[in-house]
C-alpha cells in the first residue's frame, strides 16, 4: 500500500479526534489560595527556676559593677620587684594575670601567674589554747608559667612551675613555636595541651632535673623569687 492511499485514512482519524475534543467538557483550573508563610520561634527556657536565676545574675552583675572601682591591694613583693628594677612588672587593673619580664643576654623571660591565687589565700586562724599549729586555708602554692625566647630561635621553652618552700618546683617543660607559646587564654592552653609535651619532668634523670633548676636560677627564677610569691609571704613579716 502506498503512502498516497493512506492519506484519506489519516484525514478521517484527524477529524475524529478533533470532534471528540470539541465535545469534551472544559475543566476549569481553580487557583489555590495563597497562604502566608511564616515561622514562629519556639519558645525556650520556660522553666520554673528561670526567673530566680535571672534575678540572681542581675544582683551579682550589679555587685561587680559597684565594686569594680575598688582595686585589690597590690602585694608587697610586686612593689619590691618594681623597686629592684630587674623584672619589669605588668599588673593591669582589672586583669587577673600578672606578668614579670626581664632580659638575660639574648633571651627574654616572661613569668606569668594569677593574682587571684594570692587573694584566695587566708591566714591561719589559731584558736586560743590550741596546741597544734593551724594550717592556712586556701592554696599552699601558686602555679606559674615561664616562657623563654631567643631572638634568633623559632621555638620557645615553656616551663610550668609551682611555688614551694625551696622557691620553685618544675612540673613540666616543653618546646613550642613562639606564637603558640605566647598565645593567651583557654584556646592557647587547649592547643598546647594537644601537642606532645614529652616525658614528665619528674621522670627525667636526676642530673637533668638539677641542670634545669640551675639554668632557671641563673636567670633569676630562684628561691628568693619563689618565696616572695608564696601565698604565706603575703601575711609574713
Amino acid at each position: 500500500m502506498s503512502f498516497r492511499a493512506l492519506k484519506p485514512v489519516l484525514r478521517a482519524s484527524s477529524n475524529l479526534v478533533a470532534r471528540r475534543a470539541a465535545r469534551a467538557p472544559a475543566v476549569a483550573v481553580r487557583p489555590l489560595a495563597a497562604r502566608p508563610f511564616s515561622l514562629s520561634a519556639r519558645r525556650m527556657g520556660s522553666g520554673e527556676t528561670d526567673s530566680t536565676l535571672a534575678s540572681a545574675l542581675a544582683a551579682e552583675h550589679k555587685f561587680e559593677l559597684e565594686n569594680a572601682g575598688q582595686l585589690p591591694e597590690v602585694p608587697a613583693f610586686v612593689e619590691n620587684l618594681k623597686t629592684q628594677g630587674i623584672w619589669e612588672v605588668q599588673d593591669i587593673p582589672g586583669e587577673d594575670d600578672v606578668t614579670l619580664t626581664r632580659k638575660f643576654g639574648n633571651e627574654t623571660l616572661k613569668l606569668t601567674f594569677q593574682i587571684s591565687d594570692l587573694d584566695s589565700f587566708e591566714p591561719p586562724i589559731i584558736e586560743e589554747g590550741a596546741v597544734e599549729e593551724a594550717e592556712p586555708a586556701g592554696p599552699t602554692s601558686i602555679a606559674c608559667s615561664l616562657v623563654i625566647t631567643k631572638s634568633a630561635t623559632p621555638g620557645s621553652l615553656m616551663v610550668d612551675l609551682e611555688t614551694c618552700d625551696e622557691g620553685f618546683e618544675i612540673t613540666n617543660i616543653a618546646v613550642y613555636e613562639k606564637a603558640l607559646a605566647e598565645r593567651k587564654g583557654a584556646e592557647g592552653d587547649w592547643e598546647r595541651r594537644s601537642k606532645y609535651m614529652g616525658p614528665q619532668f619528674d621522670h627525667l634523670d636526676q642530673a637533668v632535673q638539677e641542670a634545669f633548676g640551675a639554668y632557671l636560677a641563673e636567670r633569676g627564677v630562684d628561691e628568693a623569687l619563689g618565696k616572695s610569691k608564696s601565698p604565706s609571704s603575703k601575711f609574713s613579716g
